[in-house]
């Protein structure tokens, strides 16, 4: 489907364009999809989607340079994996047990146990998450980078345009500024539950 679309471009210079950075950046989408979704079966269909919506902005996507054109390129498919996560999710709340489905039998208690461990997870997750926005976007950029993507100091040095001996210095910046405010959104939750 996808090299369908690029044959039907109308200018050589974008059919070449596209094919050559669906050659080169294949790799980061497919390992960006994969990791935010855990879903090797979709994950070919979801490369495919990051490109076909690159294609649609090819006309401000050819004038950006090389390190920000990656970064276009991992926000595009990290985009397009969040939307199919929260596709999913929706498509999952409304199954159809059934009328002899009694759901309270099928449970064990261990489940619960685990589905409570699971919430505790993704509060927690949450909280760092709305901790890493109140970041400096330098500091975030990083942190993705790193973590998410889990690129090579060199990869990131290339993408941030900074010296490759410098992105560890700044690598622990960031995580010190992380933690430093998650440190003091913890003291303010236990000051105001105190308070109460």
């Amino acid at each position: 489907m996808l090299m369908i679309t690029i044959t039907t471009l109308e200018s050589e210079a974008d059919k070449t364009f596209m094919l050559n950075l669906y050659k080169d950046y294949y790799g980061l989408v497919r390992k960006t999809v994969h990791y935010i979704t855990r879903d090797a079966e979709n994950a070919e269909d979801l490369v495919n989607d990051t490109f076909i919506k690159l294609i649609k902005n090819i006309s401000s996507i050819r004038t950006l340079e090389s390190c920000k054109l990656a970064v276009y390129v991992v926000y595009t498919s990290r985009s397009v994996a969040i939307n199919f996560i929260k596709h999913r999710d929706v498509q999952q709340k409304h199954i159809y047990f059934g009328e002899d489905a009694d759901l309270a039998e099928m449970i064990p208690s261990q489940i619960d146990n685990i589905i409570e461990d699971r919430i505790v997870h993704q509060e927690e997750i949450a909280e760092l998450r709305d901790i890493i926005l109140k970041l400096p976007e330098k500091h975030k950029d990083l942190l993705y980078f790193k973590y998410i993507l889990e690129l090579h100091d060199g990869e990131i040095a290339d993408i941030l345009n900074i010296a490759p001996d410098s992105v560890r210095q700044y690598l622990t910046r960031a995580r010190r500024a992380a933690k430093a405010l998650l440190h003091k959104e913890l003291l303010e939750k236990e000051m105001n539950e105190y308070v109460e």
